[in-house]
């Protein structure tokens, strides 16, 4: 089940790519998206740092309270640590904390965007306390002949875990360049 609400997108990695996924998304699917509550913001955030967290929080007090808050996606977790070193206990400690922070004060679900490292065997990059401060990990894996990626939960905290889906994205043009290129 999904619960309608607002949802804000921290686009800190390709910020302004964003827009024309879901323009792309919206031709697609040939929908109106005017008054969906999803609200990008296209910049980095430093979630390693507290003062950071306290102007998102006072920015998401600020919304509506209608439809609630249910998401807030960051993507990626590397952009949101700016400066931090995503190996080093005390930033990736920091991050943690402070996105439990957002879940805390927002009541809404915090969906980090992380890449895996150069040996996709050894999962996500970083320190081991994200995986142990994760509720739910999916991993999506891209096969490239076929194009079709598939996306399985890899650790499931409290409910069972292992489903497996896959998709296949299909090119949108948006519209054309000044050279007439799509």
């Amino acid at each position: 089940n999904v619960r309608h609400g607002t949802v804000i997108y921290v686009a800190a990695e390709g910020g302004l790519g964003i827009r024309e996924r879901l323009t792309a998304y919206k031709i697609y699917h040939n929908i109106e998206t005017n008054g969906v509550p999803l609200l990008i913001i296209p910049d980095s955030i430093d979630l390693c740092r507290g003062e950071d967290t306290a102007v998102l929080l006072q920015r998401l007090g600020e919304l509506p309270k209608e439809p609630p808050l249910e998401l807030i996606v960051v993507d990626t977790l590397s952009r949101a640590m700016s400066g931090g070193n995503e190996n080093n206990p005390d930033d990736m400690g920091r991050l943690v904390r402070n996105c439990d922070q957002l879940r805390i004060e927002t009541n809404a679900h915090v969906l980090i965007v992380h890449h895996s490292g150069k040996d996709d065997s050894r999962g996500a990059r970083g320190h081991s306390s994200l995986k142990a401060a994760v509720d739910t990990e999916i991993e999506v894996v891209k096969n490239e002949t076929t194009g079709i990626a598939t996306a399985t939960v890899t650790k499931q905290r409290d409910h069972i875990g292992g489903d497996v889906f896959s998709f296949k994205l299909h090119p949108v043009e948006i519209g054309q360049k000044a050279d007439g290129s799509p």
